[in-house]
Protein backbone atom coordinates (compact mmCIF):
# COMPACT_ATOMS: atom_id res chain seq x y z
CA UNK A 1 0.00 0.00 0.00
CA UNK A 2 0.81 3.44 -1.04
CA UNK A 3 1.47 6.59 1.42
CA UNK A 4 1.19 8.61 -1.23
CA UNK A 5 -1.43 9.98 -3.45
CA UNK A 6 -0.61 10.07 -6.89
CA UNK A 7 -2.16 12.03 -9.33
CA UNK A 8 -2.95 11.15 -12.72
CA UNK A 9 -0.03 12.71 -14.05
CA UNK A 10 2.27 9.80 -11.86
CA UNK A 11 2.62 12.52 -9.32
CA UNK A 12 1.88 13.29 -5.74
CA UNK A 13 -0.09 16.80 -5.48
CA UNK A 14 2.30 19.34 -4.76
CA UNK A 15 5.92 17.58 -5.75
CA UNK A 16 5.96 19.17 -9.30
CA UNK A 17 3.93 18.28 -12.51
CA UNK A 18 2.04 20.74 -14.48
CA UNK A 19 0.47 22.04 -10.71
CA UNK A 20 3.27 22.78 -9.25
CA UNK A 21 4.33 24.52 -12.20
CA UNK A 22 1.00 26.39 -12.32
CA UNK A 23 1.23 27.49 -9.00
CA UNK A 24 4.75 28.28 -9.15
CA UNK A 25 4.21 30.82 -12.03
CA UNK A 26 1.46 31.71 -10.48
CA UNK A 27 3.76 32.65 -7.25
CA UNK A 28 5.91 34.39 -9.84
CA UNK A 29 3.07 36.83 -11.65
CA UNK A 30 1.96 38.06 -8.04
CA UNK A 31 5.18 38.69 -6.96
CA UNK A 32 6.05 40.25 -10.34
CA UNK A 33 2.62 42.78 -9.60
CA UNK A 34 3.11 42.91 -6.08
CA UNK A 35 6.62 44.91 -7.06
CA UNK A 36 5.70 46.72 -9.91
CA UNK A 37 2.47 48.23 -7.54
CA UNK A 38 5.47 48.99 -5.35
CA UNK A 39 7.19 51.42 -7.51
CA UNK A 40 3.73 52.67 -8.61
CA UNK A 41 3.21 53.84 -4.88
CA UNK A 42 7.23 54.59 -4.46
CA UNK A 43 6.45 56.87 -7.65
CA UNK A 44 3.71 58.51 -6.58
CA UNK A 45 4.77 59.28 -3.00
CA UNK A 46 8.11 61.13 -4.80
CA UNK A 47 6.01 63.08 -6.74
CA UNK A 48 3.55 64.17 -3.57
CA UNK A 49 6.71 64.53 -2.00
CA UNK A 50 7.79 66.91 -4.58
CA UNK A 51 4.57 68.75 -4.89
CA UNK A 52 4.96 69.45 -1.39
CA UNK A 53 8.03 70.69 -1.51
CA UNK A 54 6.57 72.79 -4.16
CA UNK A 55 3.52 74.27 -2.52
CA UNK A 56 5.58 74.75 0.65
CA UNK A 57 8.28 77.16 -1.36
CA UNK A 58 5.21 78.94 -2.81
CA UNK A 59 3.38 79.74 0.98
CA UNK A 60 7.14 80.85 2.51
CA UNK A 61 7.26 83.15 -0.99
CA UNK A 62 3.69 84.20 -0.42
CA UNK A 63 4.11 84.70 3.52
CA UNK A 64 7.42 86.82 2.64
CA UNK A 65 5.87 89.22 0.33
CA UNK A 66 3.11 89.93 2.80
CA UNK A 67 5.52 90.72 5.35
CA UNK A 68 7.17 92.85 2.80
CA UNK A 69 4.12 94.58 2.56
CA UNK A 70 3.11 95.04 6.11
CA UNK A 71 6.12 96.31 6.98
CA UNK A 72 5.99 98.99 4.43
CA UNK A 73 2.60 99.51 6.00
CA UNK A 74 4.54 99.61 9.58
CA UNK A 75 6.80 102.18 8.78
CA UNK A 76 3.80 104.58 7.01
CA UNK A 77 1.73 104.17 10.34
CA UNK A 78 4.72 105.10 12.22
CA UNK A 79 5.16 108.29 11.03
CA UNK A 80 1.66 109.25 11.27
CA UNK A 81 -0.51 109.86 14.09
CA UNK A 82 -0.92 106.32 15.32
CA UNK A 83 2.28 104.82 15.71
CA UNK A 84 1.25 101.87 17.73
CA UNK A 85 -0.30 100.38 14.95
CA UNK A 86 2.81 100.60 13.06
CA UNK A 87 4.70 98.98 16.28
CA UNK A 88 2.22 95.96 15.79
CA UNK A 89 2.37 96.05 12.32
CA UNK A 90 6.07 95.92 12.49
CA UNK A 91 5.64 92.95 14.80
CA UNK A 92 3.44 91.36 12.92
CA UNK A 93 5.65 91.39 9.58
CA UNK A 94 8.22 90.44 11.95
CA UNK A 95 6.50 87.24 12.94
CA UNK A 96 5.43 86.36 8.99
CA UNK A 97 9.32 86.87 7.99
CA UNK A 98 10.20 84.06 11.26
CA UNK A 99 7.11 81.69 9.74
CA UNK A 100 8.69 81.95 6.50
CA UNK A 101 12.46 81.07 6.69
CA UNK A 102 10.67 78.27 9.15
CA UNK A 103 8.66 76.99 5.87
CA UNK A 104 11.58 77.26 4.06
CA UNK A 105 14.06 75.15 5.93
CA UNK A 106 11.80 72.07 7.30
CA UNK A 107 11.43 69.64 4.78
CA UNK A 108 7.51 67.75 5.20
CA UNK A 109 8.47 65.19 7.67
CA UNK A 110 10.04 67.79 9.73
CA UNK A 111 6.61 69.98 9.34
CA UNK A 112 4.43 66.58 9.70
CA UNK A 113 6.26 65.73 13.16
CA UNK A 114 6.53 69.90 14.67
CA UNK A 115 2.86 69.71 14.16
CA UNK A 116 2.36 66.42 15.72
CA UNK A 117 4.08 67.87 18.36
CA UNK A 118 2.15 70.48 18.68
CA UNK A 119 -0.81 68.82 18.65
CA UNK A 120 -0.38 66.68 21.52
CA UNK A 121 1.18 69.42 23.73
CA UNK A 122 -1.81 71.84 22.85
CA UNK A 123 -4.48 69.99 21.53
CA UNK A 124 -7.47 73.11 22.45
CA UNK A 125 -5.18 74.90 20.21
CA UNK A 126 -4.88 72.50 17.18
CA UNK A 127 -8.38 71.30 17.25
CA UNK A 128 -9.66 75.36 17.37
CA UNK A 129 -6.88 76.27 14.51
CA UNK A 130 -8.10 73.61 12.79
CA UNK A 131 -11.96 74.41 13.17
CA UNK A 132 -10.78 77.78 12.53
CA UNK A 133 -9.48 76.76 9.01
CA UNK A 134 -12.41 74.23 7.89
CA UNK A 135 -14.60 77.60 8.65
CA UNK A 136 -12.19 79.72 6.20
CA UNK A 137 -11.95 76.98 3.64
CA UNK A 138 -15.87 76.65 3.56
CA UNK A 139 -15.91 80.17 3.44
CA UNK A 140 -13.87 80.65 0.19
CA UNK A 141 -15.08 77.49 -1.62
CA UNK A 142 -18.52 78.85 -1.14
CA UNK A 143 -17.56 82.47 -2.59
CA UNK A 144 -15.37 80.85 -5.47
CA UNK A 145 -18.35 78.92 -6.68
CA UNK A 146 -20.03 81.19 -9.84
CA UNK A 147 -23.55 83.00 -8.12
CA UNK A 148 -26.42 82.71 -10.84
CA UNK A 149 -26.88 85.91 -12.27
CA UNK A 150 -29.77 87.90 -11.93
CA UNK A 151 -30.75 88.27 -15.36
CA UNK A 152 -31.01 84.22 -15.93
CA UNK A 153 -34.81 82.58 -15.15
CA UNK A 154 -34.62 79.98 -12.00
CA UNK A 155 -35.16 77.14 -13.68
CA UNK A 156 -35.67 73.74 -11.03
CA UNK A 157 -34.85 70.67 -12.25
CA UNK A 158 -37.66 68.23 -13.69
CA UNK A 159 -38.47 65.17 -12.04
CA UNK A 160 -40.34 62.54 -13.94
CA UNK A 161 -43.30 60.67 -11.95
CA UNK A 162 -42.45 56.94 -11.37
CA UNK A 163 -45.39 56.27 -13.82
CA UNK A 164 -42.83 57.10 -16.53
CA UNK A 165 -44.38 59.69 -18.30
Amino acid sequence: MQNEQTSEFGRAPGNGGPVGDVAEKTRGVFADAKNAAGEVVEGLKARAATAADERKGTAADTLGTVAGALRGAAQELQQGEVSTLGTYADSAAQQLDKVAGYLREKDLKGLTRDAETFARRHPEVFLGGAFLAGILAARFIKSSRPQPSATEPFNPPHFESAGGQ
